[in-house]
């Protein structure tokens, strides 16, 4: 009983919070920003685990070229980046298209035309940088349908309020579980010379391809490059990323060249490893705006100690 009260506390707390939230952003939105920046910093002292395990991503990754004081502002601004992107759901909410329009450009959109004018749909590939949260929406308010992939909460409640939110910026859902559902849900999207987001940075334990990255090892979904080399789709790397004044652009790059032999696995580990290739470029390129607790780094198949579950202190 105590259990069903909580989630269902929560659940209305999310609820209310987010309505509220898209009040307060039509009224002030200044100020919303204002407060999203300072809860940022208070919370960057603390949520530890993700401090730490940051700083420790960080420090393995570009420590060679950054002093102590760098990887720490590094981490501080890849969460002041998170809090913004999640303020901004709600200036989308509330915005027109022409706003929207206005606000984000676009810039490579001849790209994705480029890529959908094969006929095989296209695998729009981004990252947890900048605010990830909007790529799709970007592309549907000049009419091309995004569907996005996710990890749905365990809560039902929970799972249909994000789909409903999801929908409010323009962007449909496609639920990565189960598996064989959100493979035939894309495929036939794909078929239809349709548009799926595809967010493919998370690297955990589990199965998967060993890949290089930063100069270390980390395990890679197989996905993305097996539902691409299945159905000829498309991968077309897309980031929507913060500029210096806070205004944000979103980045649609040429597509990626892919080892295109379904049959043969070694094309698989190939297409993978240029998949992360790009992101590695990337993530060099605006280290503040990534999310470093994605990264778990492998040695010899074992965990490595920042793998280790973080801590909310």
């Amino acid at each position: 009983m105590i259990a069903w009260l909580s989630g269902k506390l929560a659940y209305l707390s999310t609820w209310l919070g987010f309505k509220l939230g898209c009040l307060a952003i039509r009224v002030w939105p200044g100020a919303v920003f204002l407060l999203s920046d300072g809860l940022a910093k208070v919370a960057f002292y603390l949520f530890r685990g993700f401090r730490t395990r940051s700083v420790a991503n960080i420090r393995i990754a570009l420590g060679a070229g950054l002093s102590d004081g760098e990887i720490d502002q590094v981490a501080r601004h890849s969460l002041r980046n998170f809090f913004r992107a999640c303020v901004e759901i709600g200036v989308a909410v509330v915005a027109s298209y022409a706003q929207l329009r206005a606000e984000i450009p676009i810039v490579g959109r001849k790209h994705l035309d480029a890529a959908l004018a094969k006929g095989k749909g296209v695998l729009l590939l981004s990252a947890h940088l900048g605010n990830f949260f909007l790529v799709g929406c970007r592309i549907a308010i000049d009419g091309q349908p995004a569907f996005v992939l996710v990890n749905q909460p365990r809560d039902g409640r929970f799972a249909e309020l994000m789909d409903d939110y999801r929908l409010q910026v323009r962007q449909k859902t496609v639920h990565a579980r189960p598996r064989y559902q959100a493979l035939r849900e894309l495929t036939d999207l794909l078929r239809r010379n349709q548009v799926a987001v595809v967010i493919a940075d998370e690297y955990r334990r589990g199965s998967g391809i060993e890949v290089p990255l930063f100069g270390k090892t980390v395990i890679a979904r197989r996905g993305p490059v097996s539902l691409a080399l299945r159905t000829g789709a498309a991968v077309v790397p897309a980031c929507m990323v913060r500029q210096a004044d806070d205004s944000l652009r979103l980045v649609i790059e040429p597509e990626l060249e892919l080892a295109r032999d379904e049959r043969n696995a070694g094309a698989i580990q190939e297409n993978t490893i240029r998949i992360t290739r790009w992101l590695e470029r990337t993530v060099r390129s605006y280290p503040e705006q990534w999310n470093w607790m994605n990264i778990h780094w492998w040695a010899d198949g074992t965990r490595s100690e920042t793998q280790a579950k973080p801590e909310i202190n």
